[in-house]
């Protein structure tokens, strides 16, 4: 507590009897235990508290409410409910006087006001840069006809709240409600909520009484409302409303049969599934259970890192799959009730012996457990030979009986190597290349059997960049449809769509990415980088703070800080890749596009303009519990 705390209390209890006969004496016995200057410094503050208060408080146009009139001693001022009450609490504790406490109370409420105001405005601000999305993969086809119907409907909630509100579309199974935003609403994704729908029984025989259950399957915040998409608990139910429902549509089918929104939507997916397949600088990995061959995809970005895997030995690749810690993920993953994903850490060493070149697959594990290998890892870099780390990224299908996989290159800033020992060879002997047993391989060349394969399984997700400018701005994303297994902040959809600066390490790392992506050259590639994201909450306010790890001198020291963060904080390490992309129509969707045309002419002209403006595809992989593990090695034993 302050020196200054005793005084802050008696200012309190004294300030309200200072237009009280007694005042002297109170003031006297209450500060006997003060020194002189003390007492001078309280008395101040109270007289300047209690001090009749001049002018007038006008809050019209400064807050948020309605205002009146009120005149006091012939004085008009202009208050809200909230202010007027303040303002005659204060006239009660001062004995009718209107003081300078009172008129800063006042103040402060106009102050709370304009706060609220700003916080409103940032949210909207953050609102409208919100990103849309797609989930790669997803084919975005109606079930169902889709009737546009406006009618009155009550909300019943689980506490037995009732709300307003109206439908936008009908089908058999599912609508979508319309109703004023409210913050608490927002959190309804999932809820079971029973529906009234009192706006038939004024054109239709219907009871208005009955109550039917709908979940919430999506709910999305537009403008000053928020729309539920809503379906049906029991869609075999034949009661009143399933009759009802089947007549309108029947009924409306000629003038609602043709709604495209969900062809716009395939386009929207599959061509920017077009463009990020060329991005994708991993190499995916296709295996069937029981199958002999496995297929890796070949992208316009892969090629270099593909040829690393055959530049020494053709079946390295096959022989990686082979390996007993990878089998054991997979095993894990095929025995999973959930498709999950598991991730498998390793270092690979290439060394030229006697004119031949000896290829080494390490497993993360073994270093955890065996601490002469990192000795010999230290030996191998401070000898000056390559040892480059990955990170092989599994989910199993069980639909369809198949593995897939994507390798990643991590690349981190250089290791401290302070050894003087040699490079012992004999310590990696177990785990030095001996070709492949069993699996053969392949490369999968059909370029649209390869994405139809690759994006119901893709293990990353991506940012799409629109030129806005002289800017480029990430204002869609890809979502991998893989929800298990990731990183609670990775996982998060609120944290990837609110803002595409926020996936990107905040506004000033992202911008810093976004401008070396914009000039590079014809022929130059784009650097992979790892970020690390930091999430905190700032006066409410949810804060990123990302930093390149690049930017560190040594792993040891971005090592330190990845384990400081993973002690105290909320964090993810995202793997980003780009690749520039031509802004053009896909011509294999021209045929969606003349159909989407035929019907909404403005909303062909705005899907082929959005397409004219994208210049990039990011992919970010999470690289999180692999960067956790890389530091755990750097820890003195």
């Amino acid at each position: 507590m302050s020196s200054d705390a005793p005084i802050e209390t008696l200012v309190d209890e004294l300030k309200t009897d200072y237009h009280r006969s007694q005042f002297e004496s109170l003031f006297k016995r209450k500060t006997a235990h003060l020194s002189g200057p003390e007492k001078l410094k309280l008395r101040m503050q109270i007289t300047e508290l209690a001090k009749p208060a001049l002018g007038v408080v006008d809050l019209r146009k400064k807050i948020p409410a309605e205002v009146e009139p009120y005149t006091f001693q012939g004085r008009t001022h202009y208050f809200d409910l909230t202010a007027r009450k303040i303002f005659e609490e204060g006239l009660r504790a001062y004995k009718g006087v209107f003081t300078n406490d009172t008129k800063a109370k006042i103040l402060a409420l106009k102050a709370h006001h304009q706060k609220l105001a700003e916080h409103k405005a940032q949210e909207q601000e953050e609102q409208d840069s919100a990103l849309d999305n797609f989930v790669a993969g997803y084919e975005y086809k109606r079930s169902e006809e889709r009737v546009n119907l406006v009618t009155a409907v009550k909300m019943e909630l689980a506490d037995g709240q009732r709300l307003n509100a109206m439908t936008v579309d009908v089908s058999h199974s599912g609508l979508q409600l319309k109703l004023p935003f409210e913050q608490q609403l927002t959190g309804l994704k999932h809820a079971r909520v029973t529906l009234y729908f009192c706006g038939f029984s004024d054109d239709f025989t219907f009871d208005s009484n009955t109550g039917y259950e709908y979940r919430v399957v999506g709910v999305k915040n537009r403008d000053t409302c928020l729309y539920l998409r809503l379906k049906r608990f029991d869609e075999s139910s034949d009661d009143d409303l399933s009759q009802l429902l089947s007549d309108i549509v029947s009924k409306s089918r000629r003038r609602y049969k043709i709604n495209v929104e969900h062809v716009a939507q395939q386009v929207i997916a599959r061509g920017h599934e077009n463009y990020w397949f060329n991005a994708i600088q991993a190499l995916p990995i296709l295996l069937s259970n029981n199958s002999s061959t496995f297929a890796v995809i070949r992208t316009a970005a892969n090629q270099t890192l593909l040829n690393s895997w055959q530049q020494h030995q053709g079946d390295l690749l096959a022989e990686l799959l082979e390996q007993t810690w990878v089998q054991t993920s997979v095993s894990v993953l095929r025995d999973s009730r959930k498709e999950t994903r598991r991730q498998v850490t390793f270092f690979r060493i290439s060394l030229p012996v006697n004119k031949v070149w000896r290829e080494y697959l390490l497993p993360l594990q073994a270093l955890q457990t065996d601490k002469s290998l990192m000795a010999t890892l230290s030996a191998l870099r401070a000898a000056g030979y390559g040892t480059r780390c990955y990170q092989l990224t599994i989910t199993h299908s069980n639909e369809k009986q198949l593995i897939y996989a994507e390798l990643n290159p991590i690349r981190t800033p250089l290791w401290q190597n302070k050894t003087d020992e040699k490079p012992d060879l004999s310590r990696l002997q177990d785990y030095r290349s001996k070709g492949a047993e069993k699996l053969n391989f392949k490369r999968l060349s059909d370029e649209s059997s390869a994405k139809h394969q690759i994006f119901p399984h893709v293990l990353s997700n991506a940012l799409f960049l629109y030129k806005r400018g002289v800017e480029w701005k990430p204002e869609l994303a890809g979502l991998m449809s893989l929800t298990e297994g990731l990183p609670t902040l990775f996982n998060e959809t609120e944290f990837w769509l609110a803002n595409g600066d926020r996936i990107l390490g905040g506004r000033r790392l992202s911008s810093h990415i976004r401008q070396k992506l914009r000039q590079l050259s014809d022929g130059n590639e784009f650097s992979s980088r790892i970020l690390i994201l930091r999430v905190s909450s700032a006066l409410q306010k949810e804060a990123v703070m990302g930093r390149d790890i690049g930017e560190y001198e040594s792993f040891e020291e971005a090592a330190e800080y990845i384990r400081f963060l993973n002690d105290n904080s909320n964090f993810v390490a995202v793997l980003i890749s780009a690749q520039p992309c031509a802004n053009r129509f896909p011509e294999e969707l021209s045929e969606s596009l003349s159909y989407i045309h035929r019907y909404l002419p403005h909303r062909a002209k705005e899907l082929e303009h959005n397409f004219s403006q994208l210049q990039a595809v990011m992919t970010l992989t999470d690289v999180t519990q692999t960067l956790i593990d890389l530091s755990e090695l750097t820890v003195p034993s």
